[in-house]
C-alpha cells in the first residue's frame, strides 16, 4: 500500500516536473524559431552579388529565377530549423523525463523515510505497550480462576503488576520525551560541564554501588557549555546506566571531557562485554535491542534510551558515536558544538 502511494506520487510529481520543463523548452523553441527564421530570411534575401547585377541589367526573367531560388532557400532553412528544434525537444523530453523522475524520487525520499520511520515507530510502540498489558491481564485472569489464591499470592501478583506498570510508565515517559525532542525547541542556557557530569553520576550512583563499580571523573572540563541541562543530563545517565548494566562487578567506568575549538566531547568508557560490530550502526535506532549475550544479561529496557540520547545531542547540533569490540568494552562520545 505504502509503495503504491509513493510510486503514484512519484509519477505525478515526475509529470509535473516534465510539464514545466517542456513548457519552458517549447516557449524557448518557438521564440528561437521566430528570431532565427527572420534572420535567415533577411540574410538570404539581402545577399549582394548576382541579384544586384540582374537588377542593374534589368533582366526580369533571370531576376524571377533567382528570387524563386531565394524563396526555396528560405523554405529549406526554415524546415531544417524546425527539424533541429523538434529533435532537440525530443531529447529534452527523454532526458527531462529521466531527470524529473530522479528529482521526484529525491524530493519524496525524505517524506517516504519519515513515513516509514513513523509507521515502524507506531508498530513498535504498540507492540511494546501491548506486552506488559498482556502479561498483567494473563496473571490477573489466572489469579481470578484460582480458588486457592492466598493473601501472600495476591500480594505477589500485585507486586508483579506494579513492576509492569513501572515499565509502562518508563516507556510512556520515553515516548513522550522522544515526541518533545522531535517537535519542540529546547531552552538553552550556560551551565558548568562539571555540574552536568556530577548530576548524571549522582543519578546512577546507587546502581553502580550495588555492583561495587567505580565511576572515575578524571579530566573534567572546568568551563561551561550552552545546552538544555535536563536533557543532556538524561542522555549522559542513559550512557552510564548502560555501562553499569553491561560491565561486570567491581569494574571501572570513566567519564572524561575534551574541548577543541569547535566541539566539547563528553566520553563514557566501560570495560564491559562490548557491542558486536555488525549491529553498532543500529543501536541508536528506536526500539532496537541487540539480540545477543549483551541483551540476555538484562531483560529490562525498551531500546529507546540510546535513541533519546541521539535525539538530545542532535537537537543541540551535535553527534553521538560509539567505538566498541566484543569483550573489550565500549566508548560512547557525546560531541556538542562550541558556541
Amino acid at each position: 500500500m505504502k509503495q503504491n502511494i509513493f510510486h503514484n506520487a512519484s509519477l505525478k510529481l515526475t509529470s509535473l516536473y516534465l510539464i514545466i520543463i517542456m513548457s519552458i523548452s517549447l516557449i524557448f523553441s518557438l521564440g528561437f524559431y521566430q528570431v532565427s527564421a527572420n534572420e535567415l530570411e533577411r540574410g538570404i534575401r539581402h545577399q549582394p552579388g548576382p541579384v544586384g547585377q540582374i537588377i542593374r541589367t534589368r533582366n526580369a526573367e533571370l531576376l524571377n529565377e533567382l528570387l524563386n531560388e531565394q524563396e526555396d532557400a528560405v523554405v529549406v532553412a526554415r524546415a531544417r530549423l524546425q527539424a533541429n528544434l523538434i529533435l532537440i525537444n525530443i531529447f529534452i523530453l527523454l532526458g527531462g523525463g529521466m531527470l524529473s523522475y530522479v528529482l521526484a524520487r529525491r524530493t519524496l525520499k525524505p517524506i517516504e523515510e519519515m513515513h516509514e520511520a513513523q509507521s515502524r515507530f507506531t508498530a513498535d510502540a504498540s507492540h511494546e505497550l501491548r506486552t506488559p498489558i498482556s502479561a498483567m491481564r494473563l496473571e490477573n485472569e489466572l489469579a481470578l480462576d484460582d480458588d486457592s489464591l492466598t493473601v501472600k499470592d495476591a500480594k505477589e501478583l500485585l507486586r508483579s503488576n506494579i513492576e509492569e506498570l513501572d515499565k509502562l510508565t518508563q516507556l510512556s515517559e520515553g515516548l513522550l520525551q522522544l515526541a518533545q525532542l522531535d517537535n519542540d525547541s529546547l531552552e538553552m542556557k550556560s551551565v558548568k560541564v562539571s555540574s552536568v557530569v556530577n548530576q548524571a553520576i549522582g543519578r546512577v550512583a546507587k546502581e553502580a554501588g550495588n555492583k561495587k563499580q567505580a565511576i572515575s571523573t578524571k579530566k573534567i572540563d572546568t568551563g561551561t557549555m550552552t545546552v538544555n541541562e535536563p536533557s543532556v543530563v538524561e542522555a549522559l545517565v542513559t550512557l552510564l546506566e548502560n555501562a553499569i548494566k553491561y560491565s561486570p562487578e567491581k569494574a571501572e567506568i570513566s567519564v572524561t571531557t575534551k574541548r577543541s575549538k569547535t566541539a566539547l566531547d563528553i566520553v563514557v568508557k566501560d570495560n564491559g562485554i562490548g557491542i558486536p560490530e555488525a549491529v553498532q550502526e543500529h543501536i541508536f535506532d528506536r526500539f532496537y535491542r541487540v539480540d545477543s549475550s549483551r541483551n540476555k544479561q538484562v531483560a529490562d529496557g525498551y531500546g529507546i534510551g540510546l535513541s533519546i540520547a541521539k535525539s538530545v545531542v542532535e537537537s543541540h547540533g551535535g553527534t553521538i558515536s560509539v567505538k566498541s569490540a566484543e569483550g573489550a568494552g565500549s566508548t560512547f562520545t557525546l560531541s556538542f558544538p562550541v558556541k
